[in-house]
């Protein structure tokens, strides 16, 4: 079964009902919710899908995100661990653009052994591993190899 490394930007798409994206992401997750694929992200998406100040006046809406977390079986959530701190210093060190969250992230995808990391970030496309094959949203909602 391929596994799927997700960035927290799917995440908040998903949650915003962001088209054009909104379409391919249900598509995603209905392949997780029936075991075609195994989708995997950092701890660092439910902080990132969290954080938006717009949740200070709907609480809500931040109880339902952490809710979808929790509750969705299919999505595998990890903690930032040893060996991911250690993959993400060492991604951060070989790629000085790397930002904190996305190399950890991208570490996440590593360690896990995903197939296949889905982003939207376009530096993060430029970067290339053996077993790991980084796939970025575009503009129209499509995946870009």
């Amino acid at each position: 079964m391929k596994v799927v490394a997700v960035d927290s930007m799917v995440f908040i798409y998903h949650f915003e009902a962001t088209e054009p994206h909104f379409s391919f992401i249900q598509s995603l997750f209905s392949q997780g919710k029936s075991q075609k694929i195994r989708i995997i992200t950092s701890v660092i998406s439910v902080l990132e899908s969290l954080s938006s100040p717009k949740y200070l006046d709907s609480p809500r809406t931040a109880r339902e995100i952490g809710l979808f977390f929790l509750e969705a079986g299919y999505i595998d959530i990890y903690d930032v661990t040893w060996d991911i701190a250690q993959e993400a210093a060492r991604l951060r060190r070989e790629n000085k653009y790397l930002r904190t969250p996305d190399s950890i992230q991208l570490a996440t995808a590593l360690v896990h052994q995903a197939d296949i990391f889905i982003t939207h970030d376009i530096k993060l496309q430029k970067l290339h591993f053996p077993n790991l094959k980084i796939v970025r949203l575009d503009r129209h909602g499509k995946a870009i190899p």
